[in-house]
């Protein structure tokens, strides 16, 4: 007399497996926030009439001078000015609060974006940066003034190596 538990599933073969749906549905959400996020900083540019590059890693940015001194590299410290602000206009840092830092380029001290934009700058330069969500304080923002999924602005005003 045989007896069994219930009826065994077929094994498939490895290339047969079942599709992971939740992985492939956050891909797709992510290109959708990205495409969306995209078109937003388009239709903000068009709107003020800036006329920004777009990096290879990203970012759109506007070179207002490249500085006087070295060029800044992955691993100098910097003192950096700038005022950040969002896409709707709300000012998060000025240089008089809390847009003051010194940080280790490359250590993300700061935000991925800014890492490298100031790569883009030698000492004295000065810089406007529009930094995607993804490249900034992602899903999370900074718990402070800057929400969740945010393109923002860093308007460099000041960079100088720490010696």
């Amino acid at each position: 007399m045989l007896v069994s538990c219930g009826a065994k599933e077929p094994q498939l073969p490895a290339n047969k497996l079942p599709k992971d749906y939740t992985k492939e549905n956050l891909l797709e959400m992510n290109v959708a926030l990205a495409q969306k996020e995209e078109a937003d900083i388009k239709a903000y540019l068009d709107s003020v009439g800036e006329n920004m590059q777009k990096s290879e890693g990203g970012f759109w940015y506007e070179i207002k001078s490249h500085g006087y001194g070295d060029s800044i590299r992955r691993g100098d410290k910097v003192e950096v000015m700038y005022q950040l602000s969002l896409l709707d206009g709300t000012i998060c840092y000025t240089p008089q609060s809390g847009g003051k830092k010194n940080i280790v380029v490359g250590r993300a001290d700061e935000t991925k974006g800014l890492d490298e934009a100031l790569l883009m700058l030698k000492e004295g330069g000065k810089g406007k940066f529009m930094i995607p969500a993804n490249l900034a304080y992602g899903m999370v923002g900074d718990q402070k003034k800057i929400g969740s999924k945010k393109t923002i602005i860093y308007e460099i005003t000041s960079i100088e190596k720490v010696r």
